[in-house]
């Protein structure tokens, strides 16, 4: 079969203007800056809200931390669908807005009524995990089309980076807000950075292309299989859901086990896992600044296969700390600095690679379908991850299975024919020879 069936889009800034296109992009980082940092902290405010506010069990904690993966799961391919049928700036600006009023409610209930309840947060949740999921899913499709592939991986490692550090900053400035203005305010500070952020996102001015029109639309079932279909007939794209999918159980694994382990494990406080926490954000954030760098002088398909390794090399170091001396402290930090910092690295090259393969119609679709084999596959791990990680010992038996899953498939990465590609420019004659 002729790998011209196939061609690969080299994409040009739709603007023509490359200033333009630089200052868009920009835009878009600050956007996303802004309501990351805002996003950690309702990240700890909402559990908090309602462990220490309304006294929940075990089981209605464990709803609320799931149900926005829950929800995001059932609308990931619908939105792919709707992402590639409509101009994604609107969609974004939309989805921003969204999450403003759904998070804005809390402290809008909370004065009115005198409180929140139960029900209320896990609507709150599940709808808002579903428009970050539409929120992501456009974004990622809007950047493939406006930066010119050349430059996709370093914009990539920069918004990952920027993801690090408001991550540092948002878990710090959580606590003070927490202790200060307490959970239900904390929570309207995120809603006031969603609309900076959907602020930011109006003045994008590159054009995008026109939408495809109407008449050519099919129903969305067979749209949402026809993406599927596109995106795994790219054999080089195979190992990237596999691993995406791995890399999903890790989270999962380490979502249900990892503050378990630290605080009955471990018996660490509250002071000492913030402060390990922290260097995560600075991890990834000098992992987004190196990305380049790194990448270059490994080549793309080694530095894919040795950064997702060292991910899960660098889970391994939890359970094996011998918990609050000089050296588990030290192994502790080190799972930061590995997991994190390379995780970035990992995702900028893998995006890179999926947006060089889809073409700009299917991007929300393909996009959609890497969105939902990560969702489905960290629910898995947060499932597994509670089953066996009940206690002390089992939730470092979790982390063992996560990590150990991650380097494996990382070694698998590394002999595959995608660790040997040199370059980007490598999977013309990649899909030349799978064709």
């Amino acid at each position: 079969m002729p790998a011209a069936k196939h061609p690969i889009r080299e994409r040009a800034p739709r603007g023509g203007d490359i200033r333009a296109v630089s200052r868009d992009a920009n835009l878009l980082v600050g956007a996303q800056a802004i309501s990351t940092f805002g996003s950690f902290i309702t990240r700890s405010a909402l559990p908090l809200l309602a462990i220490l506010g309304l006294g929940v069990s075990p089981i209605e904690a464990a709803l609320l931390a799931a149900v926005d993966l829950i929800a995001a799961a059932l609308i990931s391919q619908f939105a792919g669908v709707w992402i590639d049928r409509l101009p994604r700036r609107p969609l974004l600006i939309s989805a921003d807005l969204a999450r403003a009023a759904l998070l804005g409610s809390i402290p809008a209930v909370a004065l009115l009524l005198g409180g929140v309840s139960l029900p209320h947060l896990i609507f709150v949740s599940a709808a808002s995990g579903a428009c970050t999921t539409a929120f992501d899913i456009a974004e990622r499709s809007y950047l493939v089309g406006l930066v010119p592939a050349t430059q996709l991986r370093r914009i990539f490692a920069r918004l990952l980076g920027i993801r690090g550090a408001a991550e540092f900053f948002g878990f710090g400035v959580a606590g003070l807000l927490i202790a200060r203005i307490g959970g239900p305010a904390a929570i309207g500070v995120d809603a006031v950075t969603y609309v900076a952020s959907a602020g930011l996102l109006a003045l994008l001015r590159v054009r995008e292309p026109a939408a495809p029109p109407q008449s050519a639309r099919k129903s969305i079932r067979h749209e949402v299989l026809d993406g599927l279909r596109r995106t795994w007939r790219e054999r080089p794209l195979r190992p990237l859901l596999f691993s995406g999918a791995v890399i999903g159980l890790y989270f999962g694994l380490f979502r249900s086990s990892y503050l378990l382990f630290l605080t009955r494990g471990l018996a660490l406080g509250p002071e000492a896992i913030g402060a390990i926490a922290a260097v995560g954000g600075i991890a990834a954030f000098s992992g987004g600044v190196l990305t380049e760098r790194f990448s270059r002088w490994l080549g793309l398909g080694r530095s894919l296969a040795v950064s997702y390794a060292l991910v899960g090399a660098g889970l391994l170091l939890v359970p094996l700390s011998p918990g609050s001396t000089p050296l588990g402290m030290a192994m502790l930090v080190g799972h930061q600095l590995l997991s994190d910092g390379f995780e970035t690295v990992w995702e900028a090259n893998q995006a890179t690679i999926r947006a060089r393969l889809i073409p700009d119609a299917y991007q929300g679709r393909s996009n959609a379908a890497f969105e939902g084999v990560g969702i489905v596959a960290r629910l898995s791990g947060i499932v597994v991850g509670g089953l066996i990680g009940s206690s002390a010992s089992g939730s470092g038996a979790s982390l063992v299975v996560g990590g150990l899953a991650a380097v494996l498939v990382g070694l698998y990465l590394g002999i595959s024919p995608l660790g040997r590609l040199r370059s980007i420019a490598d999977l013309s004659e990649s899909r030349s020879r799978s064709a």
